[in-house]
């Protein structure tokens, strides 16, 4: 993953420090060894050096010299100094010339690796944040540095997919901002948020597959998307990394027509698709409505949308339909002058739009619809508010969040329907599931750190829910502005203190 090298005139200096990064710090994957100062910059001029680690002490160019124009050429290598001298000018020297660290001889195991181990991890940050950076001007239509995007993959063709996990929004093709990069578990995709948090852009390169394209993103649907049905509109075969936009613009065009409320899909772009047809209530249909609410028969009422449910789900029928239906359904029991609460139609049509999101099933929608249209709210007959619910929910997530929380566990846990459960977070605590998680995990990873300035990150990780320590200090860093280790370092007792270590 990571170059790193070691310069030191003495071969069992080299040997020493070579250890120590094979065996405790994997992610710098590729070791350099090199006897002097003029050998290194020859080898850093044929390839790229994350990190370079040098003694001071060296015939020529000594060590600060070296780190000296190691900055000047290669602004981005991360310098370690290392020396058998504690006098204060070496390290203040070292400090000049913007070195990362500064340890001395002899070298302590554990101190190497605190110092690689934070230095990776800013590593880590600093690719995520290039990556993002590129894919956001590239997705936004802006000029883009071609080199240094080829750079950042392992190939220049790739293969594409647009994942939507669950319903659509009611806002249809909202605008891309910016490309944050999240987790899967699945080795060799990259993956980043596209419009919203519920929509997903995947990339493959053809030198990481195994198997069919198809298949591949199969398997990564059902490992790291298996809360809610996903509909994924995949490039039917492999494409420049530039045309992304495009690929993009007509996947989301093509989502709109194809998710299905309850039913995951595998879409290659190029498939044939036949133009949606108007949606219109039946005749039969608003004859049984009239029927049942003029005779007050709310069994048959019920039984209806039962109907209406089961044959939406059986032909399938696309979100964007069905929204369709649902709205003539409530504009005509509104003119039949329906029994339940005076609310104004304006009101049930906004509230309905709340449900369009994210209803689990056509049996979900439907019935939260007939809750809204006949009965007085969804709780009618429980000894409790839909504040005191939503609050409910939020301790729930509170005392909880430590563990693999999902939106159908919780709705299983308090009793509720997955589309009650959003409607309640929005409209009584103004957040969703996703945001709310998030903001009490990395709460409660800040007081960790307040607290334990020195504790594990990994540790720290899977305290507050993350078994995926990069992927914990990307979101960290995401919502403080600074890492993990950054934030302890603010806190520690005594100047200078190790930061947390991995």
């Amino acid at each position: 993953m990571y170059t790193i090298l070691i310069v030191d005139d003495e071969r069992p200096a080299q040997t020493f420090l070579k250890a120590i990064c094979q065996k405790y710090c994997p992610a710098f994957d590729t070791i350099l060894l090199s006897g002097s100062a003029d050998d290194a910059l020859r080898l850093m001029a044929q390839q790229h050096v994350h990190v370079l680690v040098t003694d001071i002490s060296m015939l020529g160019i000594n060590g600060i010299e070296l780190a000296q124009r190691v900055r000047q050429l290669y602004p981005r290598t991360h310098t370690v100094i290392v020396s058998g001298y504690a006098e204060f000018e070496f390290a203040r020297g070292a400090i000049q010339v913007g070195v990362d660290d500064y340890l001395l001889k002899p070298v302590e195991i554990q101190s190497f690796r605190q110092i690689l181990d934070r230095i990776r991890e800013t590593l880590d940050a600093e690719a995520n944040n290039l990556m993002e950076e590129t894919l956001t001007r590239l997705l936004c239509g802006e000029a883009v540095d071609e080199p240094l995007l080829c750079s950042l993959f392992s190939s220049r063709m790739m293969r594409f997919a647009l994942v939507r996990e669950g319903n659509l929004f009611t806002v249809r093709f909202a605008k891309f901002r910016t490309a944050q990069l999240r987790q899967v578990h699945q080795a060799g995709w990259i993956a980043f948020y596209g419009c919203d948090e519920q929509e997903t852009i995947l990339l493959r390169s053809s030198a990481d597959r195994q198997k069919r394209f198809p298949d591949e993103l199969s398997d990564l649907l059902k490992a790291d998307f298996p809360d809610l049905p996903c509909t994924a509109i995949y490039a039917p075969e492999d494409a420049d990394i530039l045309t992304l936009p495009q690929f993009l613009s007509r996947a989301a065009g093509r989502m709109v027509n194809t998710v299905v409320i309850g039913k995951g899909q595998l879409v290659p772009l190029n498939a044939p698709q036949s133009a949606l047809q108007p949606s219109v209530l039946s005749a039969a249909t608003k004859k049984r409505l009239a029927s049942f609410v003029e005779t007050g028969n709310t069994r048959m009422l019920k039984e209806l949308f039962v109907s209406l449910a089961i044959e939406w789900n059986q032909n399938s029928l696309p979100q964007i339909q069905a929204e369709d239906l649902c709205y003539q359904l409530i504009l005509y029991t509104a003119d039949l002058g329906v029994p339940g609460p005076k609310r104004k139609r304006e009101q049930i049509l906004r509230e309905a739009n709340e449900l369009y999101g994210s209803a689990s099933s056509y049996g979900d929608l439907l019935a939260s619809l007939y809750s809204l249209i006949f009965e007085e709210g969804f709780i009618r007959d429980k000894n409790v508010s839909a504040n005191e619910l939503c609050e409910y929910t939020l301790n729930y997530i509170r005392e909880n969040y430590a563990q693999p929380l999902s939106i159908p566990r919780i709705c299983t846990d308090v009793g509720i329907s997955q589309t009650y459960l959003s409607r309640l977070l929005r409209k009584y605590a103004g957040t969703t599931f996703n945001t709310f998680l998030t903001q009490c995990r990395m709460d409660a990873a800040k007081q960790m750190l307040r607290e334990h300035p020195d504790i594990l990150l990994h540790e720290v990780a899977a305290c507050v829910g993350y078994d995926d320590q990069s992927y914990f200090s990307k979101i960290f860093r995401n919502e403080t502005g600074m890492t993990p280790s950054q934030y302890a370092a603010t806190f520690a007792a005594d100047a200078p203190t190790q930061p947390p270590k991995t």
